[in-house]
């Protein structure tokens, strides 16, 4: 090997390891690499053998981003520094028919173009945290179009409904948190970020035997709801790890400035279980 060969190597070297931590933080941050690796590795075989059968078993239609009316933005950093992945640059949205065969009509609401971007860019923030998030059985994720608090994952080859809302609210507490073990409903209270209150709810829906997941919690002035609802299975992702990305310090930025700058409307007032 000549001099020349060896300084390319060199170059070469320099740039593979440029941006690591030093030497005691490689092995957690491989580990946190090769999650995500992996976790790419899925979503393009998923989206590749499943994308188009999914889309038309639930009425969804699948927009690319250049096709959504709306410019599709790149993942809106967080504010934590994180160390960059290989994650997506954006995430494209699907369109749901409510009514099979029925498109739903393009702005329902009426927004400033403006208005439509800042959406469009809150809900890559919110998937591409929930990409990261979420567990690695969860291969694709999907907002869904003028509907902000609206995502579609994908996981085993099945979709399901995600909901990740931050609405402002007048509540101050939270209504009472129940189990109803004959229906197959268990209702857990917490405790995180500090002395913050959230509830883990697991549910039947549609059927007996299909669970849906749920966690409830305020934030100041907003009341925030993340849910994973079935569709022929019980949901993939279970009320603990939707807690998990409840609590993560990226998740509790993103609510902090939603609940400054809203992205929905004020949420009706709870109303106590009987």
């Amino acid at each position: 090997m000549d001099t020349q060969e060896i300084s390319l190597l060199r170059d070469t070297m320099d740039r593979t390891t440029d941006g690591l931590p030093p030497l005691p933080d490689l092995a957690p941050l491989a580990v946190r690499e090769g999650r995500r690796r992996r976790t790419r590795v899925r979503l393009a075989i998923v989206t590749t053998a499943f994308g188009a059968v999914t889309a038309g078993a639930l009425g969804l239609t699948l927009l690319p981003g250049a096709n959504t009316g709306v410019a599709m933005p790149a993942v809106v950093p967080t504010s934590t520094g994180a160390t960059p992945s290989a994650a997506p640059s954006s995430y494209p949205s699907v369109v749901v028919e409510e009514t099979p065969g029925v498109t739903p009509p393009d702005n329902p609401d009426g927004l400033s173009g403006p208005e439509r971007e800042r959406l469009a860019a809150h809900q890559q923030r919110v998937a591409a945290l929930l990409d990261d998030l979420l567990p690695t059985t969860v291969t694709e994720i999907r907002p869904v179009k003028d509907n902000v608090r609206w995502y579609r994952i994908t996981s085993g080859g099945e979709t399901f409904h995600t909901t990740v809302s931050i609405r402002p609210t007048d509540d101050r507490t939270l209504e009472p948190c129940r189990s109803e073990p004959t229906r197959k409903v268990t209702c857990d209270t917490v405790t995180f970020d500090g002395n913050r209150e959230a509830h883990l709810v697991s549910m039947p829906v549609n059927t007996s035997e299909t669970l849906g997941s749920y966690v409830t919690f305020l934030y100041d002035g907003s009341r925030v709801r993340l849910s994973v609802e079935p569709e022929s299975v019980s949901a993939p992702v279970t009320p603990r790890q939707l807690l998990d990305v409840a609590e993560d310090p990226r998740f509790l930025d993103l609510v902090r400035d939603m609940d400054e700058n809203p992205v929905e409307t004020k949420a009706p007032p709870a109303i106590p279980a009987g």
